[in-house]
């Protein structure tokens, strides 16, 4: 059996690739309150815009998360997966250059288009040019989420409690659950494993991050907005808008600080009646090279983690997901990158008494 720990969407990704792959597994999770997960965006977004860049390995996993979002919408028979463009509001000259050489680059190509004409939106004119980016959407995370629930717990594998991992080596041989000692454990539990013993080596960069819900009639947008912040059109008039970062105060309690930052950002570009209709905070599990945490504890030969994946999760758990899948059942390499062993050297064994 294979005990994966955290239901947030790091957890349920991997949960789904490893039934697709027909492994055991059971699913703990303290009923997500806990989990930065709640209050993600979903956003997905392949072009890094400082300099114009792709994201890291963006053609893979866009290739990937298409493929298993589109299969677990069949799987869960609900709709959550919504591929739509990305309107960018260039910041400088440098961008509106940069931009168009690199339409005209066969590796970007496939993501970059022209702007549309801002005349079709309730929106200022804008100081310098706009750009399209294509193969860029959000996942409805919270419905996503919802219903894999469900699916786990009509398979009779998945558990509401708190469980923690034990604060050292030694006593890991002998965890159990429901009087079962499992094959595998998998660390999906975000945030909090950097505050555990067994994962707390690594170089977390934690951040914490709020979002507000908006009602705003007449607005009619139908693509993510991005100018510093972005704006996404979830239907029945409704806007989420994101996102803010602080380093300090790691909690999950909305604040008015970050409410009002991003109420300036939105009403800087909308000038329309609107309704707050959500503001939620959660902590997210980035790390100091921003590439995800995936791989075996250097002591603990069946204990794993799957963690790391800050704002990018909804794009990076899929084919992360396989990745540590085919480490563990076939013996693959994992991406260097991506493999905690790059951290080996902040590792310190426990002394043996």
């Amino acid at each position: 059996m294979n005990l994966i720990l955290g239901q947030g969407i790091a957890g349920t990704v991997l949960a789904l690739t490893l039934l697709r792959r027909g492994k055991p597994v059971v699913v703990i999770d303290d009923g997500h309150r806990s989990a930065s997960s709640t209050v993600a965006a979903g956003l997905w977004n392949p072009i890094v815009f400082r300099r114009i860049n792709k994201s890291w390995m963006a053609d893979e996993l866009i290739l990937s998360l298409d493929e298993f979002y589109r299969s677990a919408e069949e799987l869960l028979q609900v709709k959550f997966y919504h591929p739509i463009p990305l309107w960018r509001i260039h910041s400088s000259d440098l961008e509106n250059v940069l931009w168009t050489e690199k339409m005209d680059d066969p590796e970007f190509a496939p993501y970059l288009d022209r702007s549309v004409h801002n005349s079709a939106y309730r929106f200022p004119t804008f100081e310098f040019e706009t750009g399209i980016v294509n193969h860029a959407g959000y996942l409805d995370v919270d419905s996503f989420l919802t219903h894999s629930r469900k699916y786990f717990d009509s398979l009779g594998i998945m558990r509401i409690e708190h469980f923690s991992l034990p604060e050292n080596v030694s006593e890991f041989q002998f965890l159990e659950i429901e009087g079962q000692r499992p094959e595998r454990v998998i660390d999906c539990t975000g945030h909090l494993a950097a505050a555990g013993h067994l994962f707390g080596y690594l170089p977390f960069a934690l951040a914490k991050g709020e979002l507000l819900t908006i009602k705003c009639p007449g607005l009619e947008l139908r693509k993510i907005f991005n100018a510093g912040f972005f704006l996404l059109p979830l239907g029945n008039d409704e806007y989420r808008v994101g996102a803010t970062f602080e380093w300090d105060e790691l909690d999950n309690v909305p604040t008015e600080k970050a409410k009002s930052e991003l109420l300036v950002k939105f009403q800087k570009w909308i000038n329309l009646p609107f309704d707050i209709v959500d503001h939620k905070a959660g902590v997210r599990p980035a790390v100091q090279d921003r590439r995800p945490l995936i791989g075996r504890h250097p002591e603990v030969e069946n204990l794993y983690l799957f963690n790391g994946m800050g704002t990018k999760g909804v794009m990076l758990a899929p084919l992360m997901a396989h990745q540590l899948a085919a480490y563990i059942f076939e013996g693959e390499p994992l991406l260097e990158e991506a493999d905690i062993v790059r951290f080996s050297k902040y590792f310190k064994p426990e002394k043996s008494v």
